[in-house]
């Protein structure tokens, strides 16, 4: 009985509550919807604001390119047909690429001069725009924006206007007019409340209503009146008055006495001008409170009915809560149960100690492992059963941070047993926590890793043997490394000097060549000269033989030079590397159809043995490019580097794999590679199968 009448309280507090709330609600989400409405209108006329913002400025740039063309500035210093026709020509391009109203030119004095609706009704040119205040502004030398009404054309527009300079000199202005018809379709008729563009004088300029358009918005004293009829910016009138008033801030009132909520935006660009958005008050307000009355009265009926129910409801309801917390605790009590025999029957050892430290459960298979009773251990402080330095490092270190954070996880410990017997173990540990988040005890799990310690310490003292045999095996392979570089040194020192005799016995003989069988060879040349002219007149067959005789000699003399310098050229010895690899080059040029080209850039000082080592790897690199690689083009470079000399020699031709290649037979790459390696260079080839070959040798060279 005494729960039925609760839960009846509790259905009538219910039933309060919500018509209380309901009737809260209806004023809260009234003067939420009209904080909504008004945000929704404000970022919807700052975005249109934005938009037309954009298209009112959309020309700026370009009428200041029309203002830089030569044909406008030709037409304003020598004005004749033919200029005035090209500066048409230029007007028409422009209006009709960007899809203006009109263009058009004016002199110093603000007269038309071009125009590109010249042939028009409505034709500018001749006409005096001179008190227009975009020519003002323009002819002064500033750029201008003006929204005004055409005084010819009575059509809206936006006009810019540009100086046309001559260096400082202003000649004229440039004019481009843009049509607001678009931008008003565009971004004003998708409103069905009034929205208004108006000027800093109040003037209705752009509406979504064509019946306000060149009207006031609000009534302006006579000055004012006077001033916009002087502006003419609006053509000339009547402007009438639309009847609204403002005496609130938020509101404007109509003749008829309607509110209209009001949101105004200045427009970006345009000082003064401003866009104002409309919405009538009683719309609003029964836009806004229609749906919630449609829906406020069955909510109420259906919470009166919903009440009774619930009483009911809630009965049935809390008996049910009643009978399933009986079951539930039987359950617990039942889960109680297990847990307590998994604990104990669990083969890990398990203990939970309190916030003093002191043991209050252990495992079956803790006090097996350790060997005491359960009534010796309970009660007693966990580090008693730890050695020395387990017991300081717990109480130090472990217990502090465990009670802090609830948490401590594989800490190595050494329990020491009942029969003084010591046991490695891992331990884990959990704290349980009360409803205010204090630790009460703790869950703890000990791992026996004795086994394991064990065979790591084993592990370790057989990585110890193993490492002194491996550094014995170390100083043995240095050794035997010391042994084969000193070989590799004296049989690189062998190599030096069998390359430098095999360089001394090429000079001498190119020498010997050059001087000696050369001679001979051109004495031998004079006297088959002397023989045949002494021949001709004696014996015309002799004489053709002594000819001939000739010939052989100068080929043989040819063939001896040609050996002689490849053998040892002497431009190596008396001009230097650079001067040789050149030569090599004009000569591999002329004895082939490949087109060779040499680049050298200033060299460092080197001695002959560089020299001659990089002028033997060129040589062998452009023989093998001309015998093997079918080029067409080889290039033969020759610069320094931050290190010291770099020669390239590229060729374009067929390539090669220089994997396959190193381990065929024959001098070639090997040669080359082993000049390099001789005078402290590197040697690099570069290849493939049909993309050509680079050789690269780099030389240090010392100071």
């Amino acid at each position: 009985m005494r729960l039925r009448m609760i839960i009846l309280i509790l259905a009538l507090f219910a039933f309060l509550s919500a018509s209380t709330g309901g009737l809260l609600y209806y004023y809260s989400f009234r003067k939420a919807a009209f904080q909504k409405t008004e945000a929704d209108a404000y970022s919807r006329l700052e975005l249109l604001t934005d938009q037309l913002s954009a298209y009112l400025s959309e020309y700026i740039k370009p009428v200041r390119t029309l203002a830089d063309m030569d044909e406008l500035k030709t037409a304003l210093t020598r004005t004749n047909l033919d200029t005035i026709y090209r500066a048409n020509q230029v007007l028409d391009r422009f209006t009709r690429t960007l899809g203006l109203e009109v263009s058009y030119l004016l002199n110093e004095q603000g007269i038309t001069l071009c125009s590109s609706n010249r042939n028009d009704h409505d034709s500018f040119v001749g006409n005096d725009f001179s008190f227009r205040p975009y020519f003002k502004k323009a002819i002064q030398g500033r750029a201008a924006t003006y929204l005004a009404l055409g005084t010819t054309s009575l059509k809206r527009g936006v006009y810019y206007s540009f100086p046309v300079r001559s260096g400082q000199t202003i000649l004229g202005v440039a004019v481009i007019k843009a049509s607001v018809e678009f931008v008003e379709k565009r971004l004003f008729e998708k409103s069905e409340n009034p929205l208004l563009f108006i000027s800093p004088d109040g003037i209705i300029f752009i509406a979504n209503r064509g019946d306000m358009r060149f009207k006031l918005l609000f009534d302006q004293p006579e000055p004012v009146m006077n001033k916009i009829a002087d502006s003419r910016q609006f053509g000339n009138g009547p402007w009438v008055w639309t009847g609204f008033s403002r005496k609130d801030p938020r509101y404007v009132t109509d003749r008829s006495g309607t509110r209209f909520l009001t949101t105004t935006l200045d427009v970006a660009n345009y000082p003064g001008w401003q866009v104002i958005y409309l919405r009538n008050y009683k719309h609003l307000e029964k836009q806004v409170s229609e749906p919630f009355v449609k829906i406020i009265g069955p909510v109420v009926i259906a919470v009166l009915l919903l009440t009774g129910t619930l009483v009911m409801v809630l009965y049935q309801l809390g008996v049910r809560e009643i009978t399933r917390r009986k079951l539930a605790e039987k359950e617990l009590r039942l889960s109680e149960e297990r847990y307590r025999h998994i604990y104990h029957r669990t083969p890990v050892m398990l203990h939970s100690i309190d916030t003093q430290g002191r043991i209050i459960r252990v495992s079956d298979h803790w006090v097996e492992v350790m060997g005491y009773d359960r009534d010796e251990v309970i009660g007693q402080p966990l580090t008693r059963f730890f050695t020395p330095e387990s017991r300081e490092y717990a109480l130090n270190v472990v217990f502090p941070e465990f009670f802090t954070t609830g948490f401590c996880k594989d800490i190595s410990y050494t329990y020491i047993k009942k029969d003084q017997k010591t046991v490695d173990i891992m331990l884990s540990c959990y704290g349980v926590r009360n409803d205010q988040g204090e630790i009460i005890r703790s869950l703890a799990v000990s791992v026996d890793v004795t086994d394991k310690n064990r065979t790591q310490r084993d592990l370790q003292k057989a990585k110890e043997k193993l490492d002194r045999y491996s550094q014995d095996l170390e100083q043995q392979v240095r050794k035997r490394t010391a042994q084969l570089e000193r070989a590799q040194s004296s049989l690189r020192k062998l190599s030096k000097n069998i390359i430098a005799s095999q360089e001394r016995e090429k000079a001498l003989v190119a020498r010997e060549l050059h001087d000696h069988l050369g001679q001979v060879l051109t004495a031998l040349r004079i006297d088959a000269v002397w023989a045949e002219k002494r021949l001709a007149s004696l014996d015309g067959d002799a004489g053709v033989r002594a000819r001939k005789m000739t010939g052989l000699i100068d080929t043989t003399i040819t063939d001896v030079r040609d050996m002689a310098y490849r053998l040892r050229p002497r431009v190596l010895d008396d001009l230097g590397l650079a001067d040789a690899l050149e030569s090599l080059v004009a000569d591999f040029e002329n004895r082939s159809n490949v087109s060779c080209v040499f680049q050298c850039d200033p060299i460092p000082p080197i001695d002959d043995t560089i020299a001659t080592a990089l002028y033997r790897i060129g040589q062998e690199a452009m023989t093998n490019s001309l015998k093997h690689s079918n080029a067409t083009s080889v290039l033969l470079a020759l610069r320094p580097d931050q290190e010291g000399i770099v020669l390239v020699v590229e060729d374009n031709g067929s390539g090669f794999d220089p994997d396959r290649s190193a381990h065929a037979a024959g001098f070639g790459l090997a040669g080359m590679k082993e000049r390099a390696n001789l005078v402290g260079g590197k040697l690099e080839i570069t290849s493939g199968i049909g993309t050509g070959t680079t050789i690269c040798c780099k030389i240090k060279v010392k100071g």
